[in-house]
């Protein structure tokens, strides 16, 4: 009993102390005052994402459970210096960190809240070799330093023009240098895409309450509208995850033409899909190990299997 006290005491009470000491450590490297960004930091200092408290890597490692997916990346081996571009709660920036200790980590948000939750996870667990700002990526391009490797998963399409923000990342990548995107497929988001739109009409606003409501419409009737991928998402029931998935303030969903048109643009190489092992297997019967880099025969399987990316398009890229 008294261990769940303090328990209770420190994360309710003492945390949030420490992460408000936190934030007045947190340098800013660029201001906030475009609209669409601006609305996006409120929605995240309101409700910042993900919230998580375990370190994912230390609970592999105490299970004996690391397998080839928790191998480091060759690019991050190489790497001496990584910007995590929109690192959130810092969970991501916390595991590229600890995958890639020789490199120096830079991770910015636009949430401070964010930030300082994820500069305090990072404190406990006596990591080093990553540091925190505040920052919007459209602003990122005077910031006079380079990087080895940059990633971004789960962020662009959050801006007002994601293409826009992705050139400015590119601008700050050294020659040979790596880019890790995740990207959110339209094909694999119709089901979120009408619960949006349904939201729209009935005109519910980012509160608990109508979140709570939107919810409740959604258990109703996802039988007779389409929305049963909406309800397994684990995002789905918290009010945190359910606004980043359902109320989030900008959304744009990309297609596989969508992208190459980008890659070719930016004479940029492909160099594949991270996907779930019941899709890699299915695609190598399919088409064979040497279709990985192919995005117009991605383009094919996407089409005969609309879930086959139903996270987001995560890939990596390098300059030609």
């Amino acid at each position: 009993m008294a261990q769940d006290i303090e328990r209770i005491v420190r994360c309710t009470l003492l945390e949030p102390l420490q992460e408000l000491e936190e934030r007045t450590s947190i340098p800013v490297l660029t201001a906030v005052d475009d609209g669409v960004s601006l609305e996006v930091m409120r929605q995240y200092e309101q409700n910042p994402y993900p919230r998580w408290t375990i370190d994912p890597l230390a609970a592999l490692a105490d299970e004996d459970s690391i397998g080839p997916e928790a191998e480091i990346d060759d690019s991050l081996q190489a790497a001496g210096s990584i910007l995590i571009a929109g690192c959130g709660s810092g969970q991501h920036a916390f595991e590229i960190a600890r995958r890639s200790a020789k490199a120096q980590v830079l991770a910015v948000d636009i949430s401070l809240p964010s930030l300082a939750y994820a500069q305090r996870k990072t404190r406990e667990a006596g990591l080093t070799n990553i540091d925190y700002a505040k920052a919007d990526i459209l602003k990122l391009a005077d910031l006079g330093r380079s990087f080895d490797h940059i990633e971004t998963v789960g962020v662009l399409h959050h801006l007002a023009d994601p293409e826009q923000g992705w050139r400015i990342l590119l601008s700050l990548l050294r020659p040979h240098g790596t880019m890790r995107v995740g990207l959110y497929s339209e094909t694999a988001r119709r089901s979120v895409a009408s619960v949006r739109a349904h939201i729209a009409d009935r005109g519910y606003e980012p509160t608990i309450e109508d979140i709570r409501k939107c919810r409740a419409d959604v258990a109703r009737h996802f039988e007779t509208r389409g929305w049963l991928k909406v309800i397994e998402s684990a995002d789905f029931y918290s009010t945190s995850g359910c606004r980043d998935l359902l109320f989030n303030a900008v959304e744009h969903r990309f297609t596989i033409p969508r992208i190459k048109a980008f890659l070719d643009a930016q004479n940029l190489s492909f160099l594949g899909f991270e996907t779930e092992p019941w899709v890699a297997r299915k695609f190598r019967a399919q088409y064979g190990d040497g279709a990985q880099t192919d995005l117009d025969t991605w383009n094919a399987f996407e089409a005969a299997n609309p879930l086959a990316f139903r996270y987001m398009y995560v890939f990596s890229t390098r300059r030609v």
